[in-house]
């Protein structure tokens, strides 16, 4: 993460266009949108342990050709972006395998426990990678982001070695096609009920949630004034939020209802980023984002819990891959669309918008699982 925000700001700082940075946008997301089913499916065919050290290993490798080269002073812009789309593409390929690892390692009665922990430590990590990226920058240079990104994956590399992974239990077609490579997974989650109602939800979230997730910034630009500070803080405020909200789970080891508790903290997001176009100060604008940190633990955790449960282990990996290209996909269609409508309409009728749609979404899913436990 520290190496992905150095990447960015030196872009940001050394093009100041809005087309370079739309471009390492795409190449972050597009690539993993691409590969992530391939990956789902390696996951549930191949150790899973050695597809996360290979992929991570195999960035790690890019990055110190990168090194290599910036340091021989070829530093142009097109080869951030060509490093920028490996790193999506190993990204692809290692998510769905450590999302499908958990249930390998975890007990089913400590999963939202874990869960929760794991999103308290992305929510660190979201504060302090933008701090330490800075820091490099502004004291060193992007190729010591790229040194601290191999050593970083060497540590990585040499705890995975010493971890001892259960025996993996391998599917039974080992010759799949490749339809049933990338859509196979698509095809058990139209098949399991369950899995058919998430994956309503979590689209709808992602697409939904882009205003906050993106166009943040703007509305504190345009209502309250874009100083370093108020950035900042929002920030801040945010991610203490889903530091809380984590350690809440982690100390609670488990939800009584996920489904429950998918639909609570999906409606609450959606009111609360409502509000976030209403609120006429900064000082209350910060405590909705308070609000909206705090309730992404809960939404991620959940979701994560339903499909652990719901799946089983020969399935997980592609599972996860269908969920994993839904979000990022959703993410890139709702930049595409709310960003421009953001430069025609004032920003905070997309955030009132998308929030009261969320509050929907969360009804109608509370409607077709009242039913249906997974």
């Amino acid at each position: 993460m520290v190496t992905g925000f150095a990447i960015t700001w030196y872009i940001s700082l050394k093009t100041n266009s809005g087309i370079w940075l739309s471009l390492a946008t795409v190449c972050t997301l597009l690539p993993q949108i691409i590969v992530a089913l391939i990956g789902g499916s390696l996951a549930d065919r191949h150790s899973r342990k050695w597809l996360i050290i290979f992929s991570d290993g195999g960035i790690a490798l890019a990055t110190l050709v990168l090194l290599i080269l910036f340091s021989l002073g070829q530093q142009a812009m097109w080869l951030l972006l060509v490093f920028a789309a490996i790193r999506s593409i190993g990204q692809g390929l290692q998510q769905p395998a450590v999302s499908s690892a958990y249930p390998q390692l975890v007990p089913k009665s400590n999963l939202t426990q874990i869960n929760g922990l794991n999103q308290t430590l992305m929510s660190l990590s979201n504060i302090l990678a933008p701090v330490i990226g800075g820091l490099i920058l502004a004291n060193f240079n992007l190729k010591f982001a790229f040194l601290i990104d191999i050593v970083t994956a060497m540590v990585e590399i040499v705890c995975l070695l010493s971890l001892k992974f259960p025996q993996f239990i391998q599917v039974e077609n080992e010759r799949p096609t490749i339809r049933q490579t990338l859509f196979g997974g698509l095809r058990y989650v139209q098949q399991t009920t369950v899995l058919k109602h998430l994956l309503f939800i979590y689209t709808s979230t992602f697409l939904f949630m882009v205003p906050v997730m993106v166009l943040s910034l703007l509305l504190i630009q345009r209502r309250y004034g874009a100083t370093v500070t108020n950035l900042t803080w929002q920030e801040v405020i945010w991610a203490s939020g889903s530091i809380i909200g984590g350690l809440v789970i982690t100390k609670q080891k488990k939800f009584k209802n996920n489904q429950q508790v998918l639909t609570i903290s999906v409606a609450l997001f959606g009111v609360i980023m409502a509000a976030m176009g209403i609120v006429p100060n900064f000082i209350g604008y910060l405590f909705l984002a308070f609000g909206c940190g705090l309730m992404m633990p809960y939404m991620m955790t959940a979701q994560t819990v339903i499909i652990q449960n719901t799946t089983t282990e020969q399935w997980m990996g592609r599972i996860f891959a269908v969920f994993q290209v839904a979000s990022n996909l959703m993410i890139l269609v709702g930049t595409l669309l709310f960003g421009p409508l953001a430069d025609y309409l004032p920003v905070q009728w997309l955030f009132i918008l998308c929030g009261s749609l969320m509050l929907l979404c969360a009804l109608i899913y509370r409607q077709v699982t009242k039913v249906v436990k997974p």
